[in-house]
């Protein structure tokens, strides 16, 4: 059974109805079957391989790692419009913008960095990353906090704004 779910970023926990942890049962009791999936494999040294799952229609792309014998949530990747972050639409949103928002979370630290045509933004704290193309956000993500096992920590408290 599919449910829609509304793209409301929870940094360090994933989305209001899926956590990171999350296996892909769990993912598709809640979203159905994706229409696309794909395989990462360990191309780069920060890149964990991966099964992708692709929901194209509801603009989410969900990464499970796959070092563990069952695959489990650790990244969210999203280009739906109506995004929101601590309660704001962020797509509406200019780099300033962006980083006044974070900054009222006493999120100071960032870093940004130019690839070609695009200009990324990180937040180490809230693993999260913004990806621009000029002025005009283009992708969002945001992945789980591992420990030195490589499982998924939580934070205990949600986050207060």
């Amino acid at each position: 059974m599919k449910i829609e779910i509304k793209t409301e970023i929870l940094p360090l926990r994933g989305l209001p109805l899926i956590n990171f942890g999350d296996t892909i049962e769990d993912v598709e009791s809640i979203l159905g079957k994706p229409e696309e999936t794909l395989m990462l494999e360990d191309i780069e040294e920060r890149t964990l391989p991966a099964m992708v799952y692709l929901y194209w229609n509801s603009c989410l792309t969900f990464f499970f790692s796959t070092l563990e014998e069952k695959p489990f949530l650790i990244m969210i990747e999203t280009d739906d419009l109506n995004a929101q972050l601590l309660d704001e639409k962020i797509f509406k949103m200019k780099p300033k913008q962006l980083i006044a928002l974070l900054s009222g979370q006493k999120l100071f630290d960032f870093e940004k960095e130019q690839e070609r045509h695009e200009i990324r933004y990180t937040w180490d704290e809230w693993n999260i990353d913004f990806y621009f193309d000029g002025d005009k956000l283009s992708t969002v993500n945001w992945s789980a906090q591992l420990d030195d096992t490589g499982h998924v920590v939580i934070p205990e408290e949600p986050f207060k704004w």
